[in-house]
């Protein structure tokens, strides 16, 4: 890194509003992808990450880079939700912000054709039937303490369809 890299990086550091300041953040499939670059951004942003992910050594080293904790949970078993909102609830005292993430996208979903009924139904459940859990046991303590965020991830595939055939993803973005 050169000498002004390195000087840019920092200013862009101590620039940082912090607008989610000692805000709670619940994210889900926190591990990777979307849900890591969520992790990291909030973070700087001054919020308090629990990082929510069913792999435990990808989820555990998020949390430890962004300096949150760590819950493993399926978000597609009600009382492992229930329970991580719990944990993050007894952790910081609140929950500001739910960021609903996770998403699976196999190889087994594929055209309406080949797709097995079994593929569907887990991708509905991860995907879909997830979100509808995670905010029933989050809303509960939003509206006890008359504030909170819950984002929804989505996909472009729900209006444009994929380039490759995924009929149970991109129903499951659509909806």
């Amino acid at each position: 890194m050169t000498m002004h890299g390195a000087l840019s990086k920092q200013r862009k550091k101590e620039t940082h509003v912090k607008r989610l300041q000692d805000r709670v953040a619940v994210i889900t499939g926190a591990g990777s992808g979307i849900g890591a670059a969520t992790a990291r951004r909030f973070a700087e942003e001054g919020a308090k990450i629990v990082a929510v992910d069913m792999d435990p050594k990808s989820g555990q080293a998020i949390a430890d880079e962004v300096g949150g904790i760590f819950v493993q949970a399926d978000v597609t078993n009600a009382d492992q939700v229930a329970n991580m909102y719990k944990v993050a609830f007894d952790t910081y005292g609140s929950i500001d912000i739910a960021f609903n993430n996770a998403g699976i996208s196999p190889p087994d979903d594929d055209s309406i054709l080949t797709t097995g009924i079994d593929a569907w139904r887990r991708v509905q459940e991860v995907n879909l039937t997830s979100v509808y859990l995670c905010c029933k046991e989050v809303l509960p303590y939003m509206l006890e303490a008359k504030k909170g965020s819950i984002i929804n991830t989505a996909s472009f595939v729900a209006t444009m369809a994929a380039a490759t055939s995924q009929i149970s993803y991109t129903a499951s973005k659509g909806g």
